[in-house]
């Protein structure tokens, strides 16, 4: 087995494997990696190669800092393997040859990384580790569990098997005149809206308590991917808009065949209008048009394990739940590594326990 950089010569080979893999994701794409470019971080992108010289993988690794010059190597829902399990399998017949295989394979990014203080990997697949010493469960930065709408369906069918009040709510979103834009804003100010709906994302995830990103970095990632990416990688922002007031806003990525739903808000003024129900409805009606072939909720579990409003809300659109592989970590460095997981239990703790 051979680890091989991919040039850039070769993006858009790259972007189509990627692609065309069920475990393939926009995280993965060429563009998301120009993108964490962008944020000041190294990216590695490299082929998984058997003995052969065939490819039956890639993986996209982004360096992340702990402390110092000190970090860590992660890919995020990678690798991406060719027909899900070939890694495991490894073209061979017989669990003792895939467990040598996929122990080859970890071997080969200590070896790759073995400045990294670990290395942590996400795959969406799910792969057997028993009786492997060389890797240790993490916990997951990606959702490890999502919803799937399966936009291939007819639009009958789509609102059919959605919750009855889920198909209550977008008719009453309808009946109110709520306007639905999809504006990829390129203009000065970003658009109509921009600034309020990151307001609203951002008091929304104060609200169900969970973690977002700064203003800063919704219109840094906005401008990059409306002017500095052009690619496989499509940025839309949608807003629902009642009586010239912003009632919910989204940020949707299309990559491959899927448009996955990353950040949103929604405004706790004209609740009864049931604005948000109509925009993820219209995105998945475009999505559609457009020949894509799932809309992906992106996550449908929280690290409590608990279901609060906005799961429920995600569920209520029917489709269908996907849990993935999980994050797992080969230490280089096992000094490095206790302390670092030190010091995210201690953070996890005070932010638990600090006052709302």
């Amino acid at each position: 087995m051979k680890l091989q950089e991919v040039p850039e010569a070769e993006k858009d080979q790259y972007n189509q494997f990627v692609a065309a893999e069920e475990s393939g994701s926009f995280l993965q794409s060429w563009e998301w990696g120009q993108w964490q470019a962008a944020l000041g971080r190294q990216v590695v992108r490299l082929k998984i190669l058997d003995d052969s010289g065939q490819q039956i993988g890639t993986v996209q690794f982004i360096k992340m800092p702990i402390w110092g010059k000190r970090h860590y190597i992660y890919a995020p829902y990678g690798p991406v393997l060719a027909g899900g399990e070939q890694l495991q399998v490894a073209h061979s017949a017989g669990s003792g040859q895939a467990s040598e295989k996929l122990k080859e394979f970890l071997l080969c990014l200590k070896t790759k990384f073995s400045h990294a203080a670990f290395i942590r990997i996400e795959p969406k697949q799910k792969i057997s580790w028993s009786e492997n010493q060389l890797v240790r469960k993490s916990q997951n930065i990606q959702p490890g569990k999502t919803l799937l709408i399966d936009l291939s369906k007819s639009e009958e069918q789509l609102l059919s098997e959605m919750h009855h009040k889920t198909r209550y709510n977008i008719k009453v979103a309808q009946k109110h005149g709520v306007e639905i834009k999809d504006e990829f804003a390129i203009s000065v100010g970003h658009g109509l809206f921009f600034d309020e709906a990151l307001k609203l994302i951002q008091e929304t995830s104060k609200r169900q308590k969970f973690t977002t990103f700064s203003q800063g970095y919704y219109r840094k990632m906005a401008d990059f991917f409306a002017l500095g990416s052009k690619g496989a990688v499509n940025l839309h922002i949608y807003k629902a808009i009642f009586r010239n007031q912003l009632l919910g806003a989204a940020f949707m990525v299309d990559f491959g065949s899927t448009r996955t739903f990353l950040f949103g808000g929604s405004s706790q003024f004209h609740k009864n209008v049931m604005a948000p129900y109509l925009l993820h409805w219209k995105a998945m009606e475009d999505a559609k048009n457009l020949g894509l072939k799932h809309y992906d909720f992106w996550g449908t579990e929280t690290s409590s394990g608990e279901t609060p409003g906005f799961v429920r809300f995600k569920l209520g659109f029917g489709g269908q739940e996907k849990e993935y592989g999980g994050a797992y970590d080969i230490v280089n460095n096992k000094l490095l590594y206790k302390t670092y997981s030190l010091g995210r239990a201690i953070n996890k703790l005070r932010k638990k326990i600090s006052p709302k």
